[in-house]
């Protein structure tokens, strides 16, 4: 199976809103993945306890020695890939999958929180770990598989310690170029209408209330090696970019060329509380993360530009364009108001 390829495709398609579509093609190779590693633990396990004493089956060295090799070996056979390749097919799967319920909120109602809970957790420790993730993640979750694919995923931690992790991950994450994670979260807690839970409170802390262009990340290969590690540098510079261009919110891109040619205006009623507060944090200038004090700062820089007094002699043209600014400026901040209880 061509996992590489299909989880472009699913990028593809996410990024045209063919959430459907998308998270079809991210479940199959995430439940490859999966599958493969279940079978990897499995079958090193079997070996162990038939041919091996307790004392050396325990060793770190048969653990961290063997896995690589057997996964090297599963990997390669069954994706035509090798660990680290695998390793970034696992990273972007699993966040194009969240990122699919994310961005919907009708598939934020398909799925459960605590399912979700632990997607995010596994998530966070794939980009935060280090050389040995495959070890990383098998302390937090234990698959079983049948064939080739997943069959069950089980949480190694209590929900009380899932969430701990959760928080504490993301305060890791905030300092990195995976930031956009701590985005998608919060969305996903937005949508589902958790705004007051103690998950969503600290996630709104870490992130601030306007950070929402930050939902992209690092190539997950560059974090182990260094940028640019080993091969051509303007080459990589040059793939790092295009990235970035990809991984930018795609929806709130269509948004802004749709009313820059004025061919659809912004539908108050159908946009999500995320959508809403890029809308109108765009029309109050507010960039990075702000605070109350900003917003208001803001307010009344903006709104001093289109007062009457200063467009009084000029042309009716003129005096209506004010007019209209002054509305949208008047109506984001009463919006921020609502919002964050200005």
């Amino acid at each position: 199976m061509n996992i590489a390829k299909l989880r472009v495709v699913a990028d593809g398609l996410r990024a045209n809103g063919k959430i459907d579509e998308a998270l079809c093609i991210y479940d199959t190779v995430r439940d490859s993945i999966w599958g493969a590693l279940s079978f990897i633990q499995t079958e090193l396990t079997n070996f162990s306890t038939s041919f091996l004493s307790d004392s050396l089956r325990n060793t770190l060295q048969f653990k961290n020695s063997y896995s690589q090799q057997a996964a090297g070996f599963i990997f390669h056979k069954w994706f035509n890939l090798d660990v680290d390749q695998t390793y970034n097919e696992f990273v972007f799967t699993t966040y194009g999958r969240l990122q699919c319920y994310s961005q919907s909120i009708y598939h934020c109602a398909s799925i459960s929180a605590d399912a979700i809970y632990s997607e995010y957790l596994v998530l966070q420790t794939l980009v935060l770990c280090g050389e040995d993730w495959m070890a990383q993640v098998y302390r937090v979750a234990t698959p079983t598989h049948e064939g080739q694919k997943l069959k069950k995923l089980r949480m190694n931690l209590m929900d009380s310690m899932i969430k701990k992790s959760l928080i504490e991950n993301a305060e890791k994450l905030s300092a990195t170029d995976w930031f956009g994670i701590n985005v998608s979260f919060l969305e996903f807690l937005t949508n589902t209408g958790d705004t007051g839970s103690e998950m969503y409170l600290s996630l709104s802390k870490i992130i601030g209330p306007y950070s929402f262009k930050y939902k992209y990340g690092k190539k997950p290969g560059d974090q182990k090696s260094g940028f640019g590690a080993g091969r051509d540098q303007k080459k990589d510079q040059h793939g790092y970019e295009q990235y970035e261009r990809y991984e930018r919110y795609e929806r709130y891109e269509r948004f802004e060329k749709r009313n820059i040619s004025g061919q659809q205006e912004f539908d108050f009623a159908k946009a999500t509380e995320y959508e809403k507060a890029i809308y109108f944090g765009k029309i109050l200038g507010l960039k990075g993360k702000v605070t109350k004090s900003i917003i208001k700062k803001q307010y009344y820089a903006l709104i001093s530009l289109y007062h009457p007094d200063k467009v009084d002699g000029l042309g009716e043209d003129l005096r209506q364009l004010a007019e209209k600014k002054t509305k949208e400026i008047n109506a984001a901040y009463e919006w921020m108001k609502r919002k964050y209880e200005l």
